[in-house]
């Protein structure tokens, strides 16, 4: 089996350009265009990764699956926090 760690970054990489997809459209200008060309090059790697036969999909998948539920639980304590904050603002 291919390296357990080589295997929990390429989930990382995974998930990480996953997650960065939804931030499409949320810069501007140079900052949009570097963070594109980073997302880029993340799939490239992926991609490479691939073609090299080093991805055992079913626990990358199972890591992806966690960092996804992990980036959803942050997301919605954040929005629970925020929603807070501003009923608490009103009632003041």
């Amino acid at each position: 089996m291919i390296q357990t760690e080589t295997q929990i970054f390429i989930a990382l990489i995974k998930g990480v350009v996953e997650q960065s997809t939804t931030l499409t459209g949320e810069y501007k200008q140079k900052l949009k265009q570097d963070f594109n060309i980073w997302q880029q090059q993340g799939f490239k790697i992926l991609d490479e990764l691939e073609k090299q036969n080093k991805i055992n999909y079913e626990y990358v998948e199972s890591i992806t699956d966690i960092y996804h539920n992990i980036n959803l639980e942050i997301r919605n304590n954040l929005n629970n926090k925020q929603c807070k904050t501003k009923t608490n603002t009103l009632l003041k």
